[in-house]
């Protein structure tokens, strides 16, 4: 009964993540896409930098992924606001 309930629960889990629209985007399931997806871009900048995080609130872990130069751009903004000159 248990070895039931959980397929159930699986199959639901799989069910429910194919009700997101992609928007002609494929998602990012895997670092096999991610490399994959780095093997086609040729500037270093536009390569992207993926971690599995789990939401605040939630026990299942999602991909979070940004570019070299979104990550720069945003360790540079932390730096400014920590030094104080990204104060206006």
């Amino acid at each position: 009964m248990k070895k039931a309930m959980l397929l159930l629960l699986l199959l639901n889990l799989g069910a429910c993540e194919s009700l997101y629209e992609d928007d002609g985007i494929p998602r990012i399931r895997s670092q096999r896409d991610v490399d994959a997806y780095n093997a086609t871009v040729s500037s270093e900048s536009e390569k992207l930098v993926c971690t599995r995080e789990r939401p605040l609130g939630s026990r299942i872990p999602q991909w979070f992924c940004m570019t070299v130069a979104q990550r720069d751009r945003l360790a540079l903004e932390a730096r400014e606001e920590l030094t104080g000159s990204g104060l206006r």
